[in-house]
């Protein structure tokens, strides 16, 4: 909450419930903050920012936690420091969740421009432990957070946690249960997240091939390019391979490994997603849903709906 009020300070705006509107010299979109049961806290973002970014958080006395998930675009220059770990990297698209530690100095720039949407979840180590049920010493945990900037790329965002996302993105402000409806959506993103984390890291974990750090940013340069425009035809996987420099069999492999999902699946779903995300705003019929995503068949646009979400879009349209 300190974080947005000096924000709301530096950028001349009122603080009203807990969310500042970005003004128009520093960009366009929203930042709030929402507390929740127990503790918890959340931090929802959707916006354009015009001026460079910087951010720096000195070392904390008591320990608590920040899981970030963020969806980046036209990141041209980035600089990510903990402590004396530090990452730069250049134009890239970043969408992956990421857990730093208060105990760290944590620092990034990064350029005008950037569209960020982004949920950060604020935690205690006595919450973690009370509430997830992980202690904070445990040795997948505090491995993963010796990992420090290794681990920006350790998590990707699949569609199982956009459709979180997209949901919590989604709840107005005025609906009565919003709380309850975000405390649910927040608590599911942290069992997916830490599900993963014991996955990859924990004891007992099964041997997976491992992929390399360079692989991961093909792949996520692979999806982003997948799920541009979800209204015209996917780009081949021809083009996908050659855009990734590797084979297509090495592709496919790669891609499954890291989503989960074959290529062709997973822009699907998140066509599906997007589907759901037109209609529930109420500005779309279903026709002009089906359209807008390039469905030239009203009944193939039902058909896919219902076997992704076994309902029919009318019922997401009511």
């Amino acid at each position: 909450m300190e974080y947005l009020q000096q924000l709301a300070k530096y950028a001349g705006v009122p603080l009203e419930n807990n969310c500042i509107q970005l003004p128009d010299r520093l960009g366009t979109g929203y930042i709030k903050v929402l507390e929740l049961a127990n503790g918890l806290q959340v931090l929802i973002n959707e916006c354009v920012v015009y001026e460079d970014v910087s951010f720096q958080r000195e070392p904390a006395i008591d320990e608590s936690y920040t899981l970030r998930f963020d969806e980046i675009k036209n990141l041209k220059r980035l600089t990510l420091r903990i402590d004396e770990d530090q990452l730069q990297e250049e134009d890239r698209f970043y969408s992956g969740a990421f857990l730093t530690n208060s105990l760290c100095e944590v620092s990034y720039t990064a350029n005008a421009g950037i569209e960020d949407r982004c949920i950060n979840i604020y935690f205690t180590a006595a919450w973690l432990k009370d509430h997830v049920g992980i202690d904070a010493h445990d040795a997948a945990f505090t491995h993963y957070l010796s990992l420090k900037t290794a681990n920006l790329n350790f998590e990707v965002l699949n569609v199982e946690y956009r459709s979180l996302m997209e949901d919590i993105f989604e709840i107005s402000d005025a609906h009565p249960m919003q709380k309850v409806m975000v405390h649910n959506r927040v608590m599911l993103l942290l069992e997916r997240f830490f599900r993963s984390l014991y996955d990859r890291l924990g004891a007992g974990a099964p041997k997976r091939p491992p992929v390399n750090e360079n692989d991961i940013i093909a792949m996520m340069k692979v999806e982003a390019l997948l799920v541009q425009n979800l209204s015209a035809p996917p780009p081949t996987i021809a083009m996908l391979a050659k855009m990734a420099m590797m084979s297509e069999t090495k592709l496919k492999t790669l891609f499954k490994t890291v989503y989960g999902h074959g290529l062709y699946e997973y822009y699907q779903k998140n066509r599906m997603l997007k589907a759901k995300q037109l209609l529930h705003s109420k500005k779309y019929s279903v026709k002009e849903a089906g359209i807008a995503l390039g469905f030239k068949n009203l009944s193939n646009f039902t058909i896919a709906y219902k076997k992704e979400f076994n309902s029919l879009p009318s019922e997401s349209n009511n």
